[in-house]
This record gives structure tokens, C-alpha cells and sequence, in this order.
């Protein structure tokens, strides 16, 4: 492939400012300039008061979520009353008493601490270790007795009596799927809606059996027993999946004083531990100042922008992106830096060049995910470099492979080594800082090359617009003449007063033979200032290298600085792992041996290994200190809560928050009662935490960090999906910002297709909505497609509703299947993507409005699909109905895309090449797998790619498709700056015709 420049004169490309980089560190050395904005000015009272709040939450949300295992009927943790009427729900009844049975609940509930809820009927669900028992409607009870005698209120015989409204149960609503918070609210209406308003009776639930038996059918829960709240039983019959007509009684939430405070990652115990500021063993609110926590709880930031500084020399396994860079090098620097990351943008080689940079700068880093899936990728790439090794912790199944870890690392570093000369290790920093100024001197001359074509190609546009009025810059700015610079002095001097205005103004009616009225004053110097910045950009632009050259400097200095990035890596490695040989083995020691609290040895090690991995609910197996690590990242923020991300952020001096913005946020079983009540009694300010996104159950840990942060870096280079889709997913999600760099693919078929299947969209109960037309036709395509994809390919059926999800999962059941078909809902997506999507989006011909406008505006549910589908999207819908409107669904729907309309540059090259004799095929729609002309002449073809990109990635992006549509044509390629098709068509026909 040819890249047609302007002259081919080569000169050296732009400089870039020194690095601050000196001699490679093997220590902690904490780099990066301190902020202004980084100082002690945490409000003490606040912190306590928030941390109160967030706490009050958590165990409220765990209360609603608390699972029940099957194995706990009959335990001090669930116990089932006796049979009779149901008394709560029914209204039979004021109260209930406990018998021998149930009074160890209630006195366990009060010895931990817990709530302790009443349920009916009782639903078995799940199968082996998942299997558990959860009532399907729960209210919270309480003794009757006096509170403070925990004695006589623990004894068989006491009563007990609902102490709010009847719920239900999250916990078994998360179960099967249903999170929506939508959904959610509408059930709780519908089951308080016609109940008898009795503050004696608040739990009672008016026509209860009718309203259970239309719960559990919406749910997809079958009935074992007839539901008969006047006679319930009094233990299960069996253990078969469903609803039995049993009443449980049942103890909730985390144990309000644990045994002990051991590492107790996962659940809730131990991030209320952490967030506990009235205990030795929670965070300190006085040393929040100085940890990325103190961006998070403290004033606003008082500057604006970024942090300056030096250049940050990254050290990555991979080439780096300019997106990438900025995110590492803000890391590097800033106590707290947002990262808006939409899905397949390289946030997992951003993070793992964010850990190898930290870690060659001698510094400790945590990667914190919310899901395992995440952490799985990061450790995937780390395990293929051993002087990167990434420790993980957590769950004690961890333990075991740290020790796998510890065990190898000194096997393989068995023996005294040769301490390596300062001087060896100093080369190997300044070859790397080296060549990280030859990838940037690069990036910078094809920033500067792309933004002057840009520039030009407007400019030119504008000075054929002069032409075609009868203002030819060419012909009035000659070297005779004078150039534009001198004509507009002239111009202004002859525009004012006095008789040496009338000597400028008979000057140019002589020598350029224009009128000197007014007008035709202000066009001469219009046009005089346009051809100045022209012929200005056009001399910056000839003395840039030729981009061919351009590009193979960068490829090489990106390979040159790869592998130094990798040996400053392995040194400092290798020398970590000499001093500190005897904290890996006392750390193994104490994994082989100790069997309690896993972090006796972790101080020590963690300056031999600073990489370390989790989960952010996992925190707490790692030592509760301010700034413990110089850098953490919380990677799935935009699905984290705040006070999840609280603990790890005070483990840090510094932090990255990384997400997705189009996500909603996480959803809570909090009502909004539940949070004032937790407000009240914290004694925070709503309206503070509303200003910096600290509520609970609203945003996510992303959006509160974007409050508090400085402006937040972009990743923008989109790599997984089919470009169309991308674009689409980029216009209507994230603002445009989304740049489609995926190479296409046309062997593999087209990026979507749609399967026509108009049907009604009925309400189902609750919020929710349901296409039953549209789920048989789609369970149809998926078998179709399982049949016809290659084994390999993955298949994920979405839909934006519960019971559209619940209906495709039944359909597909009765279908054999060649591969694991995923059915779900938004967030299916979200940990694996897939290679084709099908997709069911419920709303036809007169879908109800609520529908509508509840649909519509899943932002996150187009972006999944749109933007974690690799090969295909398949939309099975009514086309029609969708085809209305706008939004991502209707531009696919319609057809509409993105119009290809032949700008002038394009115009005027195919004319040129036309009166040439060739002909000419333009490009009818917006698709990397065409190039914009095609020009045909004798027995050749080429294939013609306009530079009219406006920044230097996308010229190498350019550069790398026409690298493509050469290999995959068979045609040459030759790119061609848009400007020159305006500035210079008959020299540019002439070098297009003798370039192949």
C-alpha cells in the first residue's frame, strides 16, 4: 500500500517534551508530582457520619438479601412454625408465638444482633450447594416482651408481631433474575394495594392467597402444595422445587458482633468491618487525608484540569494507545482519576500496563474487580510473564494457588545471582526512556500531519468556494505581486480614512485590478487572511515526513520500547525477589501451616510481589491501612456501590475508577423509607451526599468518583465489534466519542440482520412486559443459528424484560442445542461477550406507553449489545414499529445509518479521474470494507482511501485498513490527503494513474 504525500522531502517530525524520567527505581518511590488539590482537608465529623449511613444501608440491603440454605430448616437460623392458620400476612392475627422449634431463632437473632423476619409460603429453588429456602413474602417481627430483658423474650411461648409492611422477598427475586427496580416497586404496590390499613395488623395483605398464587405464576414458581393460608403446614412436603404452604420464621443480615475479626472476605461481615470507624479493627477517619478515599469525602477540587508534570514512562506488554497513555500517566500522577471505558475500548491493557508501570517504578499496586471475570483476564495476562506475577487473594480456594505461586518463583530463582551494576540497570532505563521519546515523537508528528490534512482539507473547500466567485487566491497573490500578508496591510490601511487610504485603495485597483468598495474590501481581505493560514498549513504540512516513513518509525520504536519496557521490568523483578527470598518463604509457611487469619507475612511480601488482585468485596483479606498500596484500580465501578469501593480506596495514595458510563448503576431492595430513616440517624446531610453521588442506591462508585475526580479520560478506540455497530452504539450512548477501529471482516457476513416478528406486547405483573409472538419465532432463530455457526461460537439470546428472559429460557429448554445458549437480561453481557446476538426487544404495534419509554431508554442494554457482540446481531421484533422514532433499534430498523454523501473532495477526484479516461466507482454506504473510489483503467484496479482524518490515531487506523483492503482485495491501495483532490488534481491524477 501507497500513501500519495505532499512532497517527499522528509524532515524530522515534531519534539516532545523531556521525560522525567532518572534512574530506574528499585524501591517505593511514590512518583508522580503531589496535586494541590492533595491536601489534609477532611471534614472528620462528615467521614463518621457518612460511614454511619453506608453501614446502616449495607445491613439493611443484606437483611432484604439474606440467603437461606435448604440444610437451615430446623436450625437456630430457620426454623418453620407450626401448622394453622397463617396469622401475619392473613391479618388472622395480631401476633404469633414461638415454640420449642422457633425460640432459638429469636434468641440467636438477638444474641448476633440480626433482624429477624417472618415468611410465607416457603419456595425451594436451586440445585446442590446453590439449593436454597426462601420465603416468597417477608416482613420484619419483633419480640412483644420488653426489648431489654433478652431472656424472657428468647423462651418458648413468647409472641411476636410484624413491626412494618409486607415485602417481598429479594433475595428470591434476585434468584430468578428479577432486579429491576421498576419491577420491584410495581410488586410492592400491587401486594400493599387493598390491605386493611390496620396499625395493629401492618403485614396484612388483603385477597393473600389470590395475590400469592398470581406472584408465584408471573415468577414461574410452581405450587407443590394448594396455597391455603388458613391451614399451613408445618414442614415441607419433601424437598420438591417450589412453593410449599409452610410459614418460616428466620433470622437476617450480618451478625452485628462477629467471633472474630479474620479476613472474612465475600459478604457482608467484613465490609462492615471495614467501614466500622468505632472499632480498632475499621478504617480511620483521621489518616483519610493523603489516601485517594480523602478525593472521594473532601471538598471539591479547587483547579482545574490536570496535574502538570513530566512525562510518565509507561512500561507495557502490548502497543499503547494515546487514550491508554493518558489514563496511565493521570494514574501515575492524580489522587483519584476517572476512567470511562465503554466495552471493548483496551481497558484490560491499560490496567495491565498501569500494574507493570507501577511496579518497575517500585511501587505497590491493587487491581480490585467486581466480578471474577474481570480478574481472570488481568491474571491471564500475567501469567504468561513470570516477572509479572500478580497475586491474587480473597476466598480461601486463593491459597492454595498463592502457594502454587510462591513455590515457583523460588523455584525458579533458586541460587545466588550476580547483582547487576547500577550502571547496567541505568542503561536499561535510559534505552527504555529512549525509545518512549521516539513512540512519542512519532505520535506527535501524526497528530500534527492529521490535524494539518484536516485543517487543509478545509481550507481548500474554502478557497474553491473564492474560485468559483471569481476570487482565485493564486492569480491575485503572485510572487510578483506580493503575497497575502502584504495585500492585508494594504487592505487595512486603505479601509481607513484620509488621503493615504485613497494612494492603498488606487494601489490595489491597479496592480490587482479590484474594486475598492467596501464589500469587495472585506472579500479581498477574507480572502487574503484564508490563503494566509493556507499557505501556512500547507508549509507545515510538506515539511512533515512522508507517512509511510512515519509509520514504520512508530511500529519499530514501539517494539524497541516494548522490550525495554521488559527488561527494566525483569530487574527490578529479579532484585525484589533477592532481598526480599525470606518473606516469600515465611509466607509460604505460613500458608502451608497457619490456618487462621491469612495475613500474618502479607507486609513483607508485598515489597518482594507489590501486584496484588481481588475482588472489591474481597478487601478485607488484605490489612486494613491508609495507603497501604500507591496505586489501586477498581475495575466494573459503574456496577460497584460506593461504600463497596470505600474500603479500597483508603488502601490508596492513589486510584483509578473504571467503568462503563451508559450502565445505570447497581439496584437495591432499600425503600425509600428504609434510606431516610438511615439518614436520620447518621445525621448526615441528604443534600451533601447528593452533591458528591454518595447516596445510597443511586449512581454507582463511577459516578461519585466523576464528581470528585478531575475531568475524566476517555478511552475511545472500540476494537471488538463490527464497525457499524460500534458507530451506532457511539452515536447513541457515549456522545459520539466512540471511534470504530475493528478491522472488517467481510467473509464472516454482515454485522446485524433482522427477523421480522410482529406480535403483541402485553403486561405482565408488575412493571414488566411480555411478547410471547416474538419469544416463539426468536426461540426458532436460535435453533436455526445453533445449527448453521461453527462450533465455537457462542450465542446469547437478550431481552430488556424479566418475563420475556423467563419465557426464552423455557422455549429453549425444549430445544436440543449443539453449544450453551446464555438467555438474560441486560447484564448478560456484561462479564463474557458474544459472537452473535440475538436479540428480542418486546415492544410492537400498540405496546403501551410505559412500555415504550421504559424500553427506550435501557441505554445500557444497547450499548451491551451493540458493543459486546463480535460477529452478528440478530434482531427478532416487528421491524415496522421500530423503524419509528429514533434511538439505535430504529436507525437498524430503518435502515437509516449513517448516509454516505460524497463530500467535495471526493466529487472533484472522481471527476478528475474520469476526464482522465478511467472510471470511477464510488462508495454508496458507510463501511470500512470499501474503500471510497474505486478507479478502474486498462486491465488495473485501485482502490482509493481519502486522509481527511482529523488526529493521528485515526490516521493509523486509516493506514491499517487500507493495509487490510489490500491484503483482503487483492487490489492495490493507495491513500490520498483530501486536500491535494482540491489544491492539486491534475498532479494528483497523474501520480494516482503511475503508482501502480
Amino acid at each position: 500500500m501507497r500513501s500519495l504525500q505532499d512532497e517527499e522531502a522528509p524532515t524530522a517530525a515534531g519534539a516532545v517534551a523531556e521525560p522525567g524520567a532518572g534512574p530506574m527505581p528499585t524501591e517505593r518511590s511514590g512518583v508522580g508530582t503531589a496535586s494541590l488539590r492533595w491536601k489534609p482537608s477532611v471534614d472528620r465529623t462528615g467521614v463518621c457520619a457518612l460511614l454511619a449511613y453506608l453501614r446502616t444501608c449495607v445491613r439493611r440491603e443484606g437483611v432484604h438479601h439474606h440467603p437461606v440454605r435448604e440444610d437451615h430448616l430446623g436450625t437456630d437460623v430457620c426454623a418453620c412454625l407450626p401448622a394453622g392458620p397463617e396469622p401475619l400476612f392473613s391479618g388472622s392475627a395480631e401476633t404469633l408465638s414461638t415454640g420449642p422449634d422457633t425460640f432459638r431463632v429469636v434468641r440467636r437473632a438477638q444474641s448476633y444482633g440480626q433482624s429477624l423476619r417472618y415468611g410465607y409460603p416457603l419456595v425451594l429453588i436451586g440445585e446442590g450447594e446453590d439449593r436454597a429456602a426462601l420465603p416468597l413474602l417477608t416482613v420484619d417481627v419483633q419480640s412483644t416482651d420488653d426489648p431489654g430483658s433478652a431472656v424472657r423474650s428468647a423462651t418458648p411461648g413468647a409472641r411476636v408481631r410484624a413491626v412494618g409492611p409486607p415485602d417481598l422477598n429479594a433475595a428470591l427475586l434476585a434468584r430468578i433474575g428479577l432486579t429491576d427496580p421498576d419491577d420491584l416497586f410495581e410488586l410492592r404496590a400491587r401486594l400493599r394495594g387493598g390491605g386493611p390499613r390496620d396499625a395493629r395488623r401492618p403485614a396484612a395483605v388483603g385477597d393473600l392467597a389470590a395475590k400469592i398464587r398470581a406472584l408465584l405464576a408471573h415468577l414461574e414458581i410452581e405450587r407443590v402444595d394448594d396455597l391455603v393460608p388458613g391451614a399451613t403446614r408445618g414442614c415441607p412436603r419433601g424437598s420438591a422445587t417450589g412453593a410449599h404452604n409452610v410459614a418460616v420464621l428466620f433470622r437476617a443480615g450480618p451478625e452485628e458482633h462477629p467471633a472474630d475479626h479474620g479476613c472474612g472476605p465475600g459478604g457482608v461481615t467484613g465490609l462492615l468491618d471495614d467501614l466500622d470507624h468505632t472499632d480498632e479493627h475499621g478504617l480511620d477517619p483521621e489518616r483519610v487525608g493523603g489516601t485517594a478515599l480523602e478525593a472521594l469525602v473532601g471538598p471539591p477540587a479547587t483547579e482545574n484540569g490536570r496535574t502538570v508534570g513530566g512525562d510518565i514512562v509507561p512500561v507495557s506488554a502490548a502497543p499503547l494507545r494515546q487514550d491508554q497513555y493518558d489514563l496511565v500517566s493521570s494514574a501515575m500522577r492524580e489522587q483519584l482519576t476517572v476512567a470511562l471505558a465503554p466495552p471493548g475500548t483496551g481497558d484490560d491493557t491499560a490496567v495491565d500496563t498501569l500494574v507493570r508501570t507501577a511496579v518497575t517504578h517500585g511501587q505497590r499496586v491493587l487491581v480490585c474487580a467486581h466480578t471474577d471475570a474481570e480478574l481472570d483476564r488481568l491474571l491471564r495476562r500475567a501469567e504468561t510473564d513470570t516477572d509479572h506475577p500478580v497475586v491474587r487473594v480473597g476466598r480461601s480456594a486463593h491459597r492454595g494457588a498463592e502457594a502454587g505461586l510462591l513455590t515457583r518463583l523460588l523455584a525458579e530463582n533458586r541460587g545466588p545471582r550476580s547483582t547487576p551494576a547500577r550502571g547496567e540497570a541505568a542503561t536499561c532505563w535510559g534505552t527504555l526512556t529512549t525509545q518512549w521519546e521516539r513512540v512519542r515523537r512519532a505520535w506527535n508528528a501524526m497528530d500534527t500531519m492529521a490535524s494539518g490534512g484536516h485543517e487543509l482539507a478545509r481550507l481548500a473547500e474554502e478557497r474553491a468556494r473564492h474560485v468559483e466567485r471569481g476570487w482565485d487566491p493564486d492569480t491575485l497573490f503572485t510572487p510578483e505581486r506580493g503575497g497575502p500578508d502584504h495585500w492585508l496591510d494594504r487592505v487595512r490601511r486603505a479601509r481607513g480614512g484620509g488621503l493615504r487610504s485613497r494612494r492603498h485603495r488606487a494601489l490595489i485597483r491597479r496592480e490587482l485590478g479590484v474594486r475598492t468598495d467596501p464589500e469587495s474590501l472585506a472579500r479581498l481581505r477574507e480572502l487574503a487572511l484564508l490563503e494566509s493560514r493556507w499557505r501556512a498549513a500547507v508549509d507545515r504540512r510538506t515539511r512533515c515526513a512522508p507517512l509511510g516513513e512515519l509509520t514504520t518509525d512508530l511500529a519499530e520504536a514501539v517494539d524497541q520500547h516494548r522490550r525495554a519496557g521488559q527488561d527494566c521490568l525483569t530487574t527490578v523483578a529479579e532484585a525484589r525477589l533477592r532481598r526480599g527470598r525470606s518473606a516469600v518463604e515465611n509466607r509460604l509457611e505460613t500458608l502451608n501451616w497457619y490456618r487462621g487469619d491469612d495475613r500474618p507475612g502479607l507486609s513483607t511480601l508485598m515489597d518482594t510481589l507489590p501486584a496484588w488482585a481481588c475482588r472489591t468485596d474481597h478487601v478485607r483479606s488484605l490489612p486494613l491501612r491508609a495507603g497501604l498500596f500507591d496505586l489501586v484500580v477498581v475495575l466494573g465501578a459503574e456496577r460497584t456501590r460506593v461504600c463497596e469501593a470505600v474500603p479500597a480506596l483508603y488502601r490508596a495514595a492513589r486510584a483509578v475508577v473504571l467503568g462503563d458510563p451508559a450502565h445505570p448503576g447497581p439496584h437495591t431492595a432499600l425503600e425509600p423509607e428504609e434510606e431516610r430513616r438511615a439518614l436520620t440517624a447518621s445525621g448526615v446531610s441528604g443534600d451533601r451526599l447528593d452533591e458528591h453521588g454518595l447516596r445510597y442506591g443511586e449512581g454507582s462508585a463511577l459516578t461519585a468518583a466523576a464528581k470528585a475526580a478531575p475531568p475524566p479520560v476517555w478511552l475511545t478506540e472500540q476494537w471488538d465489534a463490527p464497525p457499524h455497530l460500534a458507530r451506532i452504539a457511539s452515536r447513541h450512548c457515549y456522545g459520539g466519542r466512540l471511534h470504530a477501529r475493528t478491522v472488517p471482516e467481510p467473509a464472516r457476513g454482515p454485522s446485524y440482520e433482522w427477523r421480522e416478528a410482529p406480535g403483541t406486547c402485553e403486561a405482565a405483573p408488575g412493571a414488566s412486559y411480555v411478547n410471547r409472538e416474538e419469544a416463539y419465532r426468536a426461540a426458532v432463530v436460535v435453533s436455526e443459528l445453533d445449527a448453521d455457526l461453527p462450533p465455537g461460537e457462542s450465542i446469547a439470546v437478550v431481552a430488556p424484560t424479566q418475563p420475556q428472559t423467563v419465557l426464552l429460557r423455557r422455549l429453549l429448554l425444549r430445544r436440543p442445542a449443539r453449544r450453551e445458549i446464555r438467555v438474560g437480561g441486560p447484564d448478560l453481557l456484561t462479564e463474557h461477550d458474544a459472537d452473535v446476538t440475538v436479540l428480542s426487544p418486546v415492544l410492537a404495534e400498540d405496546a403501551p406507553s410505559a412500555a415504550e419509554r421504559r424500553v427506550r431508554r435501557m441505554t445500557h442494554l444497547w450499548s451491551a449489545v451493540l458493543t459486546r457482540t463480535r460477529r452478528r446481531l440478530v434482531v427478532v421484533g416487528d421491524r415496522r414499529h421500530w423503524s419509528v422514532g429514533d434511538g439505535p433499534l430504529s436507525e437498524l430498523a430503518g435502515g437509516r445509518g449513517t448516509p454516505v454523501v460524497p463530500d467535495t473532495a471526493v466529487a472533484v477526484l472522481a471527476q478528475a479521474l474520469r476526464a482522465a479516461g478511467t472510471r470511477v466507482s464510488l462508495c454508496q454506504e458507510a463501511d470500512d470494507r470499501c474503500a471510497d473510489l474505486v478507479v478502474r483503467f486498462g486491465a488495473r484496479r485501485l482502490r482509493l482511501l481519502l486522509d481527511r482524518e482529523p488526529d493521528g490515531a485515526a490516521l493509523r487506523h486509516l493506514m491499517a485498513r487500507g493495509e487490510h483492503l489490500n491484503r483482503t482485495s487483492g487490489d492495490p491501495v493507495v491513500v490520498v490527503p483530501a486536500w491535494r483532490c482540491i489544491a492539486d488534481r491534475r498532479g494528483l491524477v497523474a501520480e494516482i494513474l503511475s503508482a501502480h
